[in-house]
């Protein structure tokens, strides 16, 4: 019975400090925010560093002549590419999952010279998905992790019209696992940066420039953080 007692007294006591701690300055401070790439199979973490965009690809994202129109589902127009989908949607709000029919994946497809629209359904050999997963991790300096969230980079890959070129269909980045403790808030949003053509004009290898953008605030803090992604027809993903 004494025993009982005093292991009831340690978890009250306990409760007690966790909630004290729910206050303090250490619990409110934001210590660092990192980025996890998680193995599909093994759900092993590993850490994703900082890089920095390759010269020659940086010079493509520079010298890509691209427009926003933003009409009938058309966000980004180049010389041989057209964009579909909405450019800037979020995924987080508030700490809560955003679940919004009028997000739509983002598909970047072959640009038509007759002006007609060509639809994902106009491409054949199309490869199956290429799917990603990270998981962004808060820490304050308690040690503890009162905001973190999961999320899932996916697109179709590797479509051709007339039996040429390598497309985009369906990129898009959904969250699938939340966790803000009290006093934390969280925002995410998606967007698309820029699209680019890696291949020739008679052979366009699709590529695109995605950003994730995260804010992470207390009473006493805020930090915004962003990572980016690029994503091409050749099913390769690389983040910056």
């Amino acid at each position: 019975m004494k025993k009982i007692l005093m292991s009831t007294l340690v978890l009250f006591y306990s409760s007690l400090c966790v909630a004290e701690n729910v206050y303090s300055e250490q619990f409110q401070r934001i210590q660092s925010i990192e980025l996890y790439e998680i193995n599909m199979e093994t759900e092993e973490e590993s850490l994703v560093g900082k890089k920095n965009i390759p010269g020659e690809l940086n010079r493509l994202i520079k010298s890509s002549v691209v427009k926003s129109v933003n009409v009938a589902g058309i966000i980004m127009v180049s010389r041989e590419l057209i964009a579909f989908g909405k450019e800037v949607y979020k995924i987080i709000e508030a700490g809560k999952p955003v679940v919004n029919v009028n997000s739509e994946p983002v598909s970047i497809l072959p640009r038509a010279n007759g002006g007609e629209n060509i639809s994902a359904f106009d491409l054949t050999n199309w490869n199956a998905p290429q799917v990603k997963k990270y998981k962004v991790v808060t820490k304050n300096y308690l040690g503890m992790t009162p905001a973190s969230f999961e999320f899932m980079l996916i697109y179709t890959y590797g479509g051709k019209f007339n039996g040429k070129g390598n497309y985009i269909e369906g990129a898009q980045i959904k969250a699938t696992k939340v966790n803000v403790k009290w006093g934390y808030s969280l925002d995410v949003n998606f967007s698309v940066q820029s699209i680019i053509n890696q291949g020739s004009r008679l052979n366009p290898v699709a590529g695109a420039v995605l950003e994730l953008d995260y804010s992470i605030s207390t009473v006493l803090q805020e930090m915004q953080n962003s990572k980016t992604f690029f994503i091409n027809g050749l099913g390769q993903t690389t983040e910056y």
